[in-house]
């Protein structure tokens, strides 16, 4: 029971957080559709395109704790 009491209150405060912070539309992941697939694609997608015109793609990966 405590499990489900628990994800309630996790819901309540998330509805307040999402309310009170601008994410920026390419956060990827713990979004709601937004997944990690979404952000492979897109990284694919440049990789094909530029490699196309024969430029480099440089990706930084960023891993916050």
């Amino acid at each position: 029971m405590l499990e489900h009491a628990t994800k309630v209150v996790e819901g309540v405060f998330e509805n307040r957080i999402r309310q009170q912070v601008k994410i920026d539309d390419m956060q990827f992941g713990y979004m709601p559709g937004k997944g990690t697939t979404n952000a492979v694609f897109v990284v694919i997608q440049l990789h094909e395109k530029y490699g196309a015109k024969g430029k480099k793609v440089l990706f930084i990966y960023l891993f916050i704790f």
